[in-house]
């Protein structure tokens, strides 16, 4: 059975802009106590526009977000920042399904919803970390221990390239 999917373009990605500003209201409003839970669903629409994959269009399909061009499936986990800057590398991502997939991504937002990082790993490598923890939510840290960030591609001095090139 094929994977229905949803390409995601700019118009998409605008019509975020009004809920990102709703959800910061919302939380000024409750003194920052209360979200409206929206980290996953900006995470995803983002990470897809930025590298060109496409959404799954049930929600809760069996362990994947998204589909590459090559037709791997995709588990994105997103973290938003509680402060102002990058979270740190603090906490845990979201729970994994037991579905397999063809690889993870961690995208990190700012505290107002903008895209920051974005983090690749294999299922392979991530499969011990996630059966390693009751909760299936390896931490932060370990992920990016065994992944390599991909956005924004970090490039040395002297050329070199570090992290994965962005998916084609």
């Amino acid at each position: 059975m094929p994977i229905r999917t949803i390409p995601i373009g700019d118009d998409l990605v605008q019509k975020l802009g009004p809920a990102i500003e709703a959800a910061l209201e919302y939380e000024r409003a409750t003194g920052g106590k209360r979200k409206l839970g929206i980290t996953g669903e900006v995470g995803e629409l983002l990470c897809c526009h930025r590298l060109g994959l496409e959404l799954a269009l049930d929600p809760r399909s069996e362990g994947f977000d998204a589909v590459d061009k090559e037709g791997l499936r995709v588990q994105i986990k997103t973290r938003r920042s509680e402060s102002t800057g990058l979270s740190r590398d603090r906490g845990r991502t979201g729970r994994f399904s037991q579905h397999e997939f063809d690889y993870a991504l961690l995208v990190l937002l700012d505290h107002d919803y903008q895209l920051r990082e974005v983090w690749r790993a294999a299922y392979e490598v991530l499969r011990p970390l996630i059966e390693g923890q009751k909760r299936r939510s390896p931490s932060l840290s370990s992920f990016k221990r065994v992944g390599r960030q991909i956005y924004p591609v970090i490039v040395e001095p002297q050329g070199e390239l570090f992290g994965q090139e962005l998916p084609r």
